[in-house]
């Protein structure tokens, strides 16, 4: 019976440590579970924060692709004025500008008493030394002639002078 008794005894602690190893188990899963509820309770606020972000960039974006939308407007209602006045400046100066050009080099005539070319590296020369050639090569292209008096027919025929020569280069 005392061996009876032993295999009873061995077989209650076996069992109570077989249970203390499961409550254990137990306890340390429920640490662990707690540990990932807060790593997710954070991931989640993280994600949040950055879709919150990402709707303010998109915003932005939204905004910003409209600005230039409008800007673009702008500029398309402008042109044709532009292109206006373009014209209206070149056939008041008699300058052109050859638009095939290297974007450092400014180059075109003027057509006045005679059809004069000029060629500028705007690299090598400053704006204001460039303008001040211009208006020069201007003044000297339309001042009268002393041995003639220009009229307003002259005048015409000169302007319709300088549109043949831009047809022709243009063809």
């Amino acid at each position: 019976m005392i061996e009876a008794g032993n295999n009873d005894l061995l077989v209650n602690l076996s069992w109570k440590n077989r249970c203390i190893k499961l409550l254990e188990q137990d306890e340390e899963k429920s640490c662990h579970a707690k540990d990932l509820k807060g790593k997710t309770n954070h991931l989640l606020k993280e994600k949040k924060e950055l879709e919150d972000n990402l709707k303010l960039i998109e915003e932005e974006i939204k905004k910003a692709l409209k600005q230039l939308k409008d800007i673009g407007n702008d500029v398309d209602a402008e042109k044709p004025l532009s292109s206006s006045l373009l014209k209206l400046y070149s056939l008041i100066t008699k300058l052109t500008f050859d638009i095939e050009n290297p974007a450092n080099e400014l180059k075109g005539y003027i057509a006045g008493n005679s059809l004069k070319t000029f060629q500028f590296d705007t690299d090598e020369h400053s704006q204001q030394f460039i303008i001040d050639s211009l208006w020069n090569l201007i003044e000297t292209q339309l001042k009268p002639s002393s041995a003639k008096k220009h009229t307003v027919g002259d005048w015409l025929m000169n302007s319709l002078d300088c549109e043949q020569i831009k047809r022709r280069k243009l063809l």
